[in-house]
């Protein structure tokens, strides 16, 4: 459910600033010609009003996936001399959304499986795994993550084999100009030493990055935007990003900017949140935003369209590709993807959110009986949040039977006895999966 909210004000603030005016207002009245009363009077008003205006996150959610039960990973498919395609299907039951991302036109979500050498359907795995399972998630409760191992790559100082999650898109589709992507990784615990400054070209592991496409009605492209991790003479790790025309098209490289940041820590061996927004102009404003943990890394202002202002056709949301020794790892969940910042504008998301929805109210249950089975209709009205709501947990007899991204849900009641009494409860949930009280119960009766 995607719908606007403001922040609630802090009443006893409001009251205490109300006294406050109305005590500088009397001083002016007393103090002041009528003429100048009413102008400086109007102005304080003005000021005030601006001052506790509230504020508006204006950001809709597209797609969100804890890679939860009733998603997982397809067969491989699509081989070719150097590699292989696996989709990731299904129904997120814990977020209610489906791969693959529809919201951004895509054609194939998953994993594109680049190998260094001539593979089999036999052989593939030697060189790239990919597997969805059960791990200990940020906050240490069980959690699924997108778990990937490149085993098998060129020498130190080349890339080699990679394994990107890719959202493909179709040039036709157009541009994504305002977009905000947001998961949890962790990088594996020897890092800085798979990675080698002492070796040109082997210091190096990509994190994120975007592609255009659609040069000549082609997958070409003619700009790209990685954000890197590298590991300098010194030995520390620090990121990197870059803007260029390296899109798999038909240029001569050009590197068109290259912002380095030492400051903000490279997390090894723990789960961090990555937080990436891009706005995308042939002038100025356009913006390449992008944090760890809260703190940013890159906050690029200046034109991001290339030559041909092409459409952004992928989007590699993490990638275990390294110049490095092998194996690359990478562990991967809780993605969610905006049309904007959720958060405001700038602003990090990280630990932001912790208050949860308001409680679903006037939950009705309207039931239609058929020879045998029985449909009843949910439907109650919508939940604020201070930022989003995300979705809502469906409720039967106390156990979760669905998860439903708008205000209305439909259960098929079969097999049961006549004159069996159903009591239905939503609660709602939002991004961060902050969970509301469970509404008032709705009975009926089969």
């Amino acid at each position: 459910m995607n719908t606007y909210h403001q922040e609630s004000q802090d009443i006893s603030l409001l009251e205490m600033s109300s006294k406050l005016l109305w005590k500088k207002i009397n001083s002016i009245n007393h103090a002041m010609l009528p003429g100048t009363r009413v102008i400086m009077i109007m102005l304080l008003l003005v000021i005030m009003t601006s001052f506790f205006a509230p504020v508006v996150h204006a950001a809709n959610l597209l797609f969100r996936s804890n890679l939860g039960s009733g998603i997982s990973l397809g067969p491989l498919y699509g081989y070719s001399t150097y590699g292989a395609w696996q989709a990731i299907n299904g129904i997120d039951k814990e977020t209610g959304y489906m791969w693959p991302v529809s919201a951004l036109g895509s054609d194939f979500s998953g994993v594109q499986l680049i190998t260094v050498d001539p593979i089999t359907s036999s052989t593939i795995g030697n060189y790239v795994t990919n597997q969805i399972r059960s791990t200990a998630g940020p906050d240490g409760s069980p959690i699924n993550e997108l778990f990937q191992q490149v085993k098998i790559k060129s020498s130190v100082g080349a890339g080699g084999s990679q394994a990107p999650l890719l959202i493909n898109r179709p040039w036709s589709k157009g541009d994504v100009k305002d977009l905000y992507i947001t998961y949890w990784f962790k990088y594996q615990t020897n890092l800085e030493t798979q990675l080698d400054s002492t070796v040109p070209g082997g210091n190096w592991r990509t994190h994120f990055e975007f592609k255009t496409g659609g040069y000549n009605n082609s997958w070409s492209g003619d700009y790209r935007i990685t954000t890197y991790v590298y590991k300098g003479s010194d030995g520390e790790l620090y990121w990197a990003t870059k803007g260029d025309n390296v899109a798999n098209g038909p240029f001569t490289p050009v590197d068109y900017w290259i912002e380095t940041n030492h400051a903000v820590p490279v997390p090894v061996d723990k789960w961090s949140k990555f937080e990436v927004y891009w706005h995308r102009s042939s002038g100025s404003d356009g913006r390449y935003w992008a944090a760890i943990d809260g703190q940013v890394i890159v906050d690029r202002y200046g034109p991001n369209m290339g030559d041909y202002n092409l459409p952004i056709t992928r989007i590699f949301v993490s990638n275990p590709y390294s110049g490095g020794y092998a194996t690359v790892e990478n562990h991967t969940t809780k993605l969610q993807i905006w049309d904007g910042f959720p958060c405001g504008n700038g602003v990090s998301c990280y630990n932001y959110d912790t208050t949860p929805p308001t409680t679903p109210s006037s939950l009705a249950a309207k039931i239609s009986k058929y020879s045998t089975a029985a449909g009843v209709l949910l439907s109650w009205n919508v939940s604020a949040d201070n930022i989003a709501v995300a979705g809502y947990n469906v409720y039967r007899n106390g156990t979760k039977i669905a998860v439903a991204t708008t205000n209305k849900y439909n259960d098929v009641l079969s097999g049961s006895a006549r004159g069996a009494l159903y009591k239905y409860t939503v609660q709602a949930f939002d991004a961060e999966d902050n969970l509301s009280a469970a509404s008032s119960a709705a009975l009926v009766t089969y």
